[in-house]
């Protein structure tokens, strides 16, 4: 059975969620939308859309459906698990997510930005210790709205 697809268009544009049956497979910007495909995996990434319409809405919401981690290292699972659990409308710093995993800086910053799953894992809410922004695979200013999307969704007014 073919794996299941469906696009969702939101404020920093169209993002396509992929599934199979053991989870979501990816979640990323794309630029043109194809047909839905509606095949193994399809509760995933209805899961995906649930998420996503809650999250855009202002919602502090966390994607529930499972991630297809089987071609992940260890490293990127046990990193992306961590940032998963990262706080709606929070950021922390690569230096201190590479303290907390015994992690160089720069492998955090590695092993985020091959996430690929945009929003589920929340990789846009680590930024650098000075504040700057910092990476997110040529997106910075989606990176950027989404900080601070969250920040004002969430009351906190903080990072």
């Amino acid at each position: 059975m073919n794996d299941a697809w469906a696009h969702f268009v939101s404020p920093i544009g169209l993002i396509r969620a992929e599934a199979g049956p053991r989870g979501l497979l990816s979640v990323r910007l794309v630029g043109a939308p194809s047909d839905e495909a509606a095949g193994a995996g399809w509760e995933h990434v209805q899961a995906f859309l649930d998420f996503a319409e809650r999250y855009f809405a202002g919602e502090p919401a966390r994607c529930e459906a499972p991630l297809d981690l089987s071609g992940a290292s260890p490293v990127q699972v046990r990193l992306w698990r961590y940032v998963q659990d990262l706080p709606y409308g929070r950021t922390t710093s690569y230096a201190a997510l590479g303290r907390e995993l015994g992690l160089h800086p720069r492998a955090v910053g590695a092993g985020l930005r091959s996430v690929p799953f945009l929003l589920v894992v929340p990789a846009h809410r680590v930024i650098h210790a000075d504040g700057r922004v910092g990476g997110f695979a040529g997106m910075e200013g989606v990176k950027a709205w989404l900080i601070e999307f969250e920040r004002v969704n969430s009351g906190s007014g903080t990072s």
